[in-house]
Order: structure tokens, then sequence, then C-alpha cells
């Protein structure tokens, strides 16, 4: 699937909350800059397992890069997590490369 970098289409939308009540539904995430916040979401043994993380610690991950609440990644379909997580790798990479020690 092409995409431009960083945007992932999914082919299971799903519901985004609206500022003042109701949801949208989306079928495609923006991944954003990796900032130093998410890299609290990793987990402490994150370079140790050589980029290696569970699939319940892909949630909040995905919601924090994604910039969408976790009750939505939540609901993402198990179709749309493997060009997602591809997408996240991209992003982790280099702070794996230099987060060694």
């Amino acid at each position: 699937m092409e995409n431009e970098k960083g945007i992932v289409k999914l082919k299971f939308s799903i519901p985004i909350p609206k500022e003042g009540g109701g949801t949208v539904e989306v079928n495609q995430l923006k991944m954003g800059r990796l900032k130093l916040k998410h890299l609290r979401l990793l987990p402490e043994d994150f370079t140790e397992k050589e980029g290696k993380v569970a699939p319940a610690e892909l949630i909040p991950l995905i919601a924090g890069i994604t910039d969408i609440p976790v009750e939505s990644a939540d609901e993402i379909d198990i179709e749309d997590i493997e060009p997602i997580v591809d997408e996240l790798m991209i992003f982790l990479a280099d702070f794996l490369q230099t987060g060694k020690k």
C-alpha cells in the first residue's frame, strides 16, 4: 500500500471523539514527530530487548504518536496493525540506534 510518509490508511475506520461530543470516523492516521514525551510510553527494557514491544504495549504508543485517545487506538482493526507498526518502527529505529549504551 502506497502511503505518504507518516500517513497510514486504514482498511477499517475508527471513531475519534469530537470536541463538544460525538465522534468522527477516520480512515487514516498521521504519525507525528517522535518527541521525548513519547519515550515515556516505551517499556523500560525497550533497548535491552532491541526494540521488541509486547502487543499490549503498542496501544499507548500508537495513541501517543498518532495523537488519538487510547480508547480510539483500542478500536483499530487487527488487519490495520501491520502497516501502523511498520510506520511506528521507522519512528523508533533512530531512538533504538542512539539509545543503546
